[in-house]
C-alpha cells in the first residue's frame, strides 16, 4: 500500500508542477505581465548603475586617503557608509531580480528540482532511486495511517502560492 501511495503521490506532484509551470508561463506572456517584467529590468539597470557608482566611490576613496586629502578617520567613516550603500544596493537588487525571475516568459522552476521531476516523469513503477530523490521522510501514525513528506514540499508550495498571486493578478 505505502509504495502505491508514494508512486501515486510523486506522480500527482510531478504533473502538478509541470502543469503549474507551464500555466505560469502562459500568463507571464500577457502583457501586463511584460510591462511589469520591463519596469523590473529597468530598476535592476538602475541599481546596476549605482552600484557601480558607489563601488567607485569607495575604490576612490582609498587613493584621497593615500595622496593624504582625508585622513584616516575620514576613510574609515566614508568607507562604512559606502559599504553599508553597497549592502543595501546588493539586497535591493537581489529582491528585484528574484521578482523578476516571476514575471519571466521563460519561467522555470529550480533546476535541480526540474532535472529530478524530468528524469523520473516517464516512470510508472517506484524505484530505491525515485524514492531517495522524492521522498523526504514517512511517518507511519498506524497501520494503514501515514504521512509522506517529500524532499521538495517547501518548493512545491512557493510555487503554489506563486499560482494564486498570479491567479489573483489576472482578476
Amino acid at each position: 500500500y505505502v509504495d502505491d501511495d508514494v508512486l501515486r503521490l510523486i506522480q500527482t506532484h510531478m504533473k502538478t508542477v509541470l502543469d503549474t509551470e507551464k500555466m505560469i508561463q502562459e500568463m507571464n506572456a500577457a502583457s501586463k505581465n511584460q510591462t511589469q517584467y520591463l519596469l523590473l529590468d529597468k530598476e535592476v539597470g538602475k541599481l546596476r548603475r549605482e552600484l557601480s557608482r558607489i563601488s567607485k566611490r569607495k575604490s576612490d576613496l582609498y587613493e584621497d586617503y593615500s595622496e593624504r586629502l582625508i585622513t584616516e578617520e575620514e576613510y574609515i567613516q566614508f568607507s562604512r557608509i559606502y559599504s553599508n550603500e553597497i549592502e543595501n544596493i546588493k539586497s535591493r537588487l537581489d529582491t528585484v531580480l528574484a521578482a523578476q525571475v516571476r514575471y519571466s516568459q521563460d519561467y522555470h522552476i529550480e533546476e535541480g528540482w526540474g532535472n529530478v521531476i524530468h528524469t523520473y516523469m516517464s516512470k510508472r513503477k517506484l524505484t530505491k532511486e525515485m524514492a531517495d530523490a522524492f521522498v523526504d521522510s514517512i511517518i507511519i501514525h498506524g497501520k494503514y495511517d501515514y504521512e509522506i513528506k517529500l524532499v521538495y514540499d517547501d518548493q512545491f508550495a512557493d510555487l503554489q502560492k506563486l499560482k494564486k498571486e498570479k491567479e489573483a493578478q489576472s482578476r
